[in-house]
């Protein structure tokens, strides 16, 4: 069972600690090893002042029990003998003193000597008045002088030594500190690491599923490991995706049987409208033949408009895959502008053609119908006398088609609410039929789901300029030059036909 923190905050704060152990471990360390020098630097220090202070008093004490004890040999003053009681006393508190300071063996091996001699003067001094005892009193005194005197040299040489020993100590500790920290700085840096990116990625799959969310991809599975709160909210988002597919569902259930029933009264309504043209408007008034005739024009519109939003409803849907094939874009354009060659000549327009052979891949109703929305809206927005230019061409292994007309254009405020649905623009429509606003929209929803884009191109001239790409039917596709004769229409790169 893998265990997870109950909330990401926990997560951080655990991350955090885990980052921040070593780096704690390395300054109590640190510390201690500070602290263990300072108290070895402070008992060393007070011990080599103990010593030095204790040899310096015995080697003073003992040049004065030198000096009284041969100014007694000649004099034979008993004051001198105090005098000389009160030295070696001072000798002996501070050789006590020296020897609790923890002096080395060899100097302890001098203060017995330098005891020994002391004591064997003091026991020759009442003896002075023989010659033989003089001598070799000047020889204890000689010897203990010397004694004293190395003893305070040793002292200030051990001295030295500590110091020297100190400073080693410090420069290991300073050594093992850059150790330490260079070893432990990446380890700590490497679990903050790790603790980031256990953090911020279930954070960025939530926006990541949030972002598909709001792009309308409904069927990508949301799952987002990492903490438990994390996790339920990836939970929520999935129960939120397969809401929106219900509702998706539902919506087009309901376009498309709206669109159906819709169908069949408005059917008997037109076919009534035309029998009553064809068969009885000989016997209608002027007045009723025009009722009738905007009957029928307004059947035919709103049938247009069922057929629209039915069609927008199943461009939302999913394209089944039997239905996408390779087929040529071009022909689908040259279809279509065939069938607008009674459009363009009642409304004395020019067409402009440059067609290259491109094949895609997409299902040929969706693409007659992408491509009949741009050509339709070119030619509804166009004066009389205008020219429309169509464009097919392969630019970077796309599709390219380029629409552009001579008409009032998009205004800079309409740019994407036109592909809205049901959104018509302000632009006049010059007497023609209004649309029914989806048509852009239609063109859109089918243009996004081959993964193309359709978009309006600034243009300087005035019209507008639609562009169309999709993705070719592979690298190899062939895209060259085509030029075929239509009935009357020439497609070439250069001069423009009039139809």
């Amino acid at each position: 069972m893998v265990l997870r923190p109950s909330s990401i905050s926990k997560l951080v704060v655990f991350g955090f600690g885990l980052a921040i152990v070593p780096l704690v471990l390395v300054i109590v360390s640190v510390t201690l090893s500070i602290a263990h020098f300072a108290e070895q630097g402070q008992v060393s220090i007070l011990r080599a002042v103990a010593m030095s202070d204790a040899a310096n008093r015995m080697n003073n004490a003992v040049r004065s029990m030198e000096r009284y004890g041969l100014q007694y040999t000649v004099l034979q003053d008993q004051a001198l003998l105090v005098l000389y009681d009160q030295s070696f006393s001072e000798y002996q508190k501070a050789s006590t003193q020296f020897a609790a300071a923890g002096p080395s063996p060899v100097d302890l091996e001098r203060l017995h000597h330098l005891a020994e001699n002391l004591s064997r003067a003091r026991q020759l001094l009442p003896l002075v008045s023989l010659e033989g005892n003089r001598s070799a009193l000047a020889g204890d005194f000689s010897r203990a002088s010397g004694e004293a005197q190395s003893l305070q040299s040793d002292v200030n040489e051990g001295i030295s030594t500590e110091v020297g020993k100190l400073g080693t100590r410090a420069l290991a500790i300073k050594r093992l500190t850059i150790f330490e920290v260079l070893l432990v700085l990446p380890l700590s840096v490497a679990v903050a690491i790790v603790f980031i990116i256990l953090i911020t990625r279930p954070v960025r799959r939530l926006d990541q599923a949030v972002s598909g969310l709001g792009a309308g991809d409904l069927e990508t599975p949301i799952t987002v490991k990492g903490p438990r709160d994390i996790a339920s909210l990836g939970d929520r988002l999935e129960w939120l995706r397969n809401r929106l597919n219900a509702l998706e569902a539902a919506k087009l259930h309901f376009l498309r049987q709206l669109s159906h029933e819709l169908k069949t009264p408005l059917t008997a309504i037109r076919e009534g409208s035309e029998l009553l043209q064809d068969d009885l408007g000989q016997n209608l008034s002027a007045e009723q033949q025009e009722i009738v005739q905007i009957v029928g024009d307004n059947s035919l519109r709103l049938q247009r408009l069922i057929e629209d939003l039915l069609r927008f409803s199943l461009a939302e849907g999913p394209v089944g895959a039997g239905m996408v094939q390779e087929l040529s874009l071009t022909h689908v354009v040259e279809d279509l502008l065939l069938s607008y060659k009674p459009s363009l000549r009642s409304n004395a327009l020019h067409l402009e053609t440059r067609l290259e052979e491109v094949r895609i891949r997409g299902h040929a109703d969706r693409l007659r119908t992408i491509c009949d929305n741009l050509l339709s809206n070119a030619v509804k927005f166009s004066p009389q006398n205008a020219t429309i230019r169509v464009d097919l061409q392969v630019q970077d292994e796309d599709a390219v088609l380029d629409v552009q007309d001579e008409g009032p254009g998009v205004d800079p405020d309409e740019r994407e609410k036109i592909f809205d649905i049901l959104y018509r623009g302000e632009a006049s429509d010059s007497g023609k039929i209004e649309g029914s606003g989806l048509g852009l929209a239609i063109a859109r929803e089918y243009v996004l789901s081959y993964g193309g884009s359709l978009e309006l191109q600034d243009k300087k001239t005035p019209g507008a300029w639609f562009r169309l790409r999709l993705p070719l039917a592979g690298q190899d596709a062939s895209h060259a030059h085509h030029s075929a004769d239509t009935d009357g229409m020439r497609q070439h790169p250069g001069p423009s036909s009039s139809v």
